[in-house]
């Protein structure tokens, strides 16, 4: 399995934050990686900017790339720092990836390596 693995701690700066997935991205396309574990439980905040930035930058970018399976870990305490779900569904109906959320690396990781080895579904109209 190929994955690119993004942990978060405490705060992070804005210009860190943004060009560490601007690396990310590259990273992604430049290895053909088709899932991102992305590790929040330590994250303190994330500023309204950054999300924003986020989804009008990096969104975009990332729907352009072989990203299929992102899990986000977040701890029981932390949940809704950063609902992925929430900010991107507001701006947009679907994304090109399964999107989950996870307190643990081991289950993400035993749902990305389902989710790669199981067959691809069709969605095949009804004729």
């Amino acid at each position: 399995m190929h994955a690119v693995h993004i942990e978060c701690e405490g705060f992070v700066p804005s210009d860190i934050f943004r060009r560490t997935l601007l690396g990310v991205v590259t990273l992604i396309k430049d290895r053909n990686l088709s899932s991102c574990i992305y590790d929040i439980r330590r994250l303190k905040s994330l500023p309204p900017l950054d999300q924003d930035w986020f989804l009008d930058e990096v969104l975009p970018l990332l729907m352009k790339t072989s990203l299929r399976h992102v899990a986000v870990l977040e701890s029981a305490t932390s949940s809704g720092i950063l609902d992925l779900n929430q900010l991107v569904y507001t701006k947009l109906h679907s994304i090109p990836f399964e999107l989950q959320y996870f307190e643990d690396v081991a289950p993400a990781l035993e749902w990305i390596s389902s989710s790669l080895s199981a067959p691809a579904r069709t969605t095949d109209a009804p004729r």
